[in-house]
């Protein structure tokens, strides 16, 4: 009888352990905006994906987009900058696009971009 009482409990003990040692979730993807930001999040998915065509755009200043585009490429994870090279798209994209793709980067990779100074 002793026998079968301490089988019980140890039998007890390892089911709940083994129910009990699930993963946490974590470092999934951020939540895709709602709203008004929807739209410049999936125009800055579509950019960044490369799913919607660039062409050369006038009236751009190259050398801010390019400077804005490097510093979107450092912070994105390793494995986005082997897949994707941003500073390419320079004198490419409208400043609507640039922002959205810069808004897409935040949410998506969660950076924090410095904040734009008004002129």
């Amino acid at each position: 009888m002793r026998n079968l009482i301490k089988f019980l409990i140890i039998n007890i003990i390892l089911i709940t352990g083994v129910f009990a040692s699930g993963g946490i979730g974590g470092g999934g993807i951020a939540n895709i905006p709602q709203g008004q930001d929807r739209e410049k999040y999936h125009l800055g998915k579509a950019v960044f994906n490369q799913d919607i065509s660039l062409e050369k755009q006038a009236n751009v200043k190259l050398s801010d987009q390019e400077e804005r585009l490097e510093y979107l490429q450092g912070s994105l994870p390793n494995t986005e900058k082997r897949r994707v090279n941003l500073p390419d798209f320079a004198g490419k994209l409208t400043e609507e696009q640039l922002q959205a793709l810069e808004y897409f980067v935040q949410v998506r990779f969660n950076v924090k971009l410095p904040e734009k100074k008004k002129e």
